[in-house]
C-alpha cells in the first residue's frame, strides 16, 4: 500500500521563515500536533483543520489612526517631534498557510501632519533653517508605501470556541515618504536645494484580534509599532545640529491602530 504524503513537508520553507520570526511554534503547535497523532489511514484532509480560516485566500481593507511617537535626545528637538496625529487607509491580499499562520502583502496610504502646540521648538527649528524652506503647521509628512506580514493566530489555543482570534504580527516596511509645504500633492520642503523626501525601508511588529462575523468574514483591529529608516546622516548632514551631533531629520516611529474587514475569497 503507498503510504500517503507528508501534510507538512511541502510547507517547511514557510515554517521556517516564521520560526525566524518566534511566530510559528504558537501559530501552528496544535495543528501539528493532531497530524503528527493521527494513524496513517485516519490522516485528515488538511482543509478539515481550517475551523477559523475555511477561504485559503482572502482580501482586506482598513482604516488607520497613526499616532507619533517623539524620540527626544539630548533635549534637541526635531522636525519628527512635531508630527501629530494623522490617518491612512490599507489594503492587501493574505495567505493563510495554516489555519494559524499567515502571510499578507498590500499596500497603505497615510500621513502625519506638524504642529506648533509646543512653546519655541517649531521656531527653534526654523531658527537654524536659514537656508531652507521654513517649517509650518501646514506641512505635511505623507507616508505612503506596501507592507509584508507574518500573521500567527493564536485563537485556537487561547481563546477556542471564540468568536475572537487573537495574533501577534511582524512586518516589513517599505515607503516612499515626503515632507510636503502645504499637503498632499504639494511641492516638497528643501534645506540647501536638497528636498527632504526618499525612499525607506522599515520594520513593525503589533498585536491584534480577528471578531468573526460569519464563515468568510471577520473583523480586524490591529495596535502595530512601525520604525521607518527616514533618516540618512551622509544624505541630510546639513540638517546637523550646531549643539551636538544630533540631526533636524531623523527616523520615523508611530503607532497604527487600525480597524478593518476580511473576506475569505
Amino acid at each position: 500500500m503507498r503510504s500517503l504524503p507528508s501534510p507538512t513537508r511541502p510547507l517547511a520553507g514557510v515554517v521556517l521563515m516564521a520560526l525566524i520570526l518566534g511566530l510559528a511554534p504558537v501559530a501552528s503547535f496544535a495543528q501539528d500536533t493532531v497530524a503528527a497523532a493521527a494513524p496513517a489511514d485516519h490522516v485528515q484532509d488538511p482543509a478539515s483543520l481550517r475551523t477559523r480560516h475555511p477561504s485559503v485566500l482572502a482580501v482586506s481593507a482598513s482604516f488607520s489612526q497613526l499616532l507619533p511617537l517623539h524620540i527626544l535626545k539630548e533635549k534637541v528637538v526635531d522636525i519628527n517631534d512635531l508630527t501629530t496625529t494623522g490617518t491612512g487607509v490599507a489594503a492587501d491580499f493574505r495567505l493563510y498557510i495554516l489555519d494559524g499562520l499567515a502571510l499578507s502583502f498590500g499596500g497603505t496610504r497615510s500621513g502625519f501632519g506638524l504642529s506648533d502646540s509646543k512653546p519655541g521648538e517649531m521656531a527653534d527649528i526654523n531658527g537654524r533653517f536659514a537656508d531652507g524652506d521654513p517649517i509650518t503647521p501646514d506641512n505635511y509628512l505623507r507616508l505612503d508605501g506596501a507592507f509584508l506580514n507574518v500573521t500567527a493566530y493564536l485563537g485556537n489555543k487561547i481563546t477556542p470556541g471564540s468568536r475572537f482570534n487573537p495574533y501577534m504580527r511582524g512586518s516589513f516596511l517599505y515607503y516612499d515618504w515626503a515632507l510636503h509645504e502645504d499637503g498632499r500633492g504639494s511641492d516638497v520642503v528643501t534645506y540647501q536645494d536638497q528636498a527632504i523626501e526618499g525612499q525607506d525601508f522599515g520594520v513593525g511588529a503589533g498585536i491584534g484580534t480577528e471578531y468573526r462575523l460569519n464563515s468568510r468574514a471577520n473583523l480586524d483591529l490591529q495596535l502595530l509599532w512601525g520604525y521607518l529608516l527616514t533618516g540618512d546622516e551622509i544624505k541630510w548632514e546639513g540638517l546637523q545640529s550646531t549643539f551636538n551631533e544630533s540631526y533636524y531629520w531623523t527616523n520615523t516611529h508611530f503607532w497604527n491602530l487600525s480597524l478593518g474587514l476580511v473576506i475569505g475569497i
